[in-house]
């Protein structure tokens, strides 16, 4: 499950990549801008594989208080 959470991430990651690092090719044409809403689509993506990861490690570490993440434990 990690792993997924793991790739998906980084699918999101490599697809914002996509629409925002498009260098010109030398005797092509320059490339046009991507659309606002694939923009804030794939920021969307990119923030939800973010947040699915970082639950399934607070699962994997049995971490049950979003708050109780910097290690420290209620004695």
């Amino acid at each position: 499950m990690l792993h997924r959470a793991h790739q998906r991430l980084r699918n999101a990651s490599q697809a914002l990549e996509a629409l925002v690092a498009t260098d010109p090719i030398r005797g092509r044409w320059a490339p046009a801008p991507a659309p606002a809403e694939a923009l804030r689509a794939a920021r969307s993506d990119l923030q939800r594989a973010y947040d699915d990861l970082d639950r399934r490690h607070a699962e994997l570490v049995d971490w049950d208080d979003p708050d109780d993440r910097d290690g420290a434990s209620s004695p």
